[in-house]
């Protein structure tokens, strides 16, 4: 029932926004009770975040044992560009729902720049910690202003790290 659950709600808000659906909207795609979800998640934010994790975690990867820079970027742009909208909402929603915040960083941001950490491992730490920060900053903020995520902007995030 609970991948069900995931299911409607990722699919119910990538058709018809997160401002529109309801719990009730999910359960009832679902085939689930309203009180099943929040047995399981506190709010929509909290449910809706589960579902789009569970997407990303799903998503493919690269095959390779350490992925390059340049294909972990691609995919994170990738994902977020797909998911644009709904990820701005969660954002939005995390600045006034401390637990939301909480949990919209443990489970894709922090995942997110641990990606993009384990490609910088060459570097000292200190180095690596900085250009983490500066891809994960460029990326939600872009995702923020609603801007591109794409392969000009992925070349342009790869000359910066070339920089430093």
């Amino acid at each position: 029932m609970r991948q069900a659950i995931l299911a409607a709600a990722q699919e119910l808000v990538l058709e018809q926004g997160y401002a529109r659906v309801t719990t009730a909207d999910v359960a009832k795609r679902a085939g689930a009770g309203k009180q099943t979800i929040y047995r399981w998640w506190p709010g929509k934010g909290a449910l809706v975040l589960d579902a789009f994790a569970e997407w990303v975690r799903q998503a493919p990867r690269s095959s390779r044992r350490k992925p390059s820079l340049s294909s972990t970027l691609v995919e994170f742009c990738r994902g977020a560009s797909e998911a644009a909208p709904v990820l701005r909402a969660l954002m939005a929603e995390a600045q006034f729902d401390e637990d939301l915040h909480r949990r919209l960083i443990a489970q894709l941001v922090r995942p997110r720049g641990d990606e993009l950490r384990a490609c910088l491992s060459d570097r000292r730490p200190a180095d690596r910690e900085v250009l983490v920060n500066v891809l994960s900053g460029l990326v939600w903020q872009r995702l923020m202003l609603n801007e591109p995520l794409d392969a000009r902007f992925v070349r342009y995030a790869l000359r910066v790290v070339a920089r430093f």
